[in-house]
């Protein structure tokens, strides 16, 4: 045939298109190094590609990364052989070791989109904190002008270098249902020929501040911070950020 079909891509099996989508993202970095104690042990759920294992690792820490996608963690061990690296489910994990960090960073909770699985994966991260460890739970403030707006229109989301060559420009499309807070999210991905666009597809839960204030505690975390921003900012109803400093209660 003449016409080329569009193809519905997995991004948790191609790394190169998952860095390409996420290079832009450096400003949380210094945010875990600050909180990671020098010879403690550092435990990083949804770890991804190794974004900020890189950093981490490359700094002689001592890293953990647990990811969903076993194409993911094989790609963190050929690239970051002096972290460690595993395949599991950061709902129900078993590590058989305490971390003195634990965090979850850019929205992987997000993931996560009923309380029962947040409860599950908070109960997993008490399993193995370890007394006075930390953990650190970044998630952005869902804005109603993005979730209500005119579902059936394309609004352009971000340019990345295409690992096939070439600038290419991701549209997206987003169907918000309000009984389940689940933002239905739709990314085109137009290389700027006459090819026909990739497309993907994923969901993210929306949680409010008072939601995820409540969860935590629900799950025995003490909030230490609450940030607005990684630089410090405490948390008001202007940020963008919902960054949690917490410690389990004692």
């Amino acid at each position: 045939s003449l016409f080329k079909q569009s193809m519905i891509i997995q991004m948790y099996n191609n790394p190169a298109l998952y860095d390409a989508c996420t290079a832009h993202k450096i400003d949380d970095i210094p945010f875990y190094e600050n909180w990671v104690n020098d010879n403690g042990t550092i435990l990083e759920l949804a770890c991804g590609t190794g974004r900020i294992a890189k950093h981490l690792i490359e700094s002689g820490f001592n890293y953990t990364g647990l990811d969903l996608s076993s194409v993911f963690i094989d790609h963190c061990r050929t690239n970051f052989p002096n972290g460690k690296f595993t395949t599991g489910d950061m709902c129900d994990f078993n590590l058989g070791q305490k971390f003195d960090l634990i965090f979850i960073p850019f929205n992987s909770f997000l993931h996560l989109y009923k309380e029962e699985e947040m409860t599950q994966c908070l109960k997993s991260i008490q399993n193995h904190l370890s007394d006075n460890g930390k953990f650190l739970l970044d998630i952005f403030v869902p804005d109603p002008e993005f979730l209500y707006r005119d579902p059936d229109k394309k609004y352009e989301e971000m340019t990345i270098i295409h690992p096939n060559g070439g600038e290419c420009t991701v549209w997206q499309k987003n169907q918000y249902k309000e009984e389940t807070e689940i933002n239905h999210i739709h990314w085109f991905f137009n290389r700027g020929n006459s090819e026909p666009m990739d497309e993907y597809d994923f969901d993210m839960r929306m949680i409010y501040p008072d939601t995820m204030d409540r969860v935590l505690s629900d799950s025995d975390f003490t909030i230490e911070e609450k940030w607005g921003d990684y630089d410090g900012e405490p948390f008001n109803e202007t940020s963008l950020l919902q960054l949690y400093i917490c410690s389990k209660r004692s």
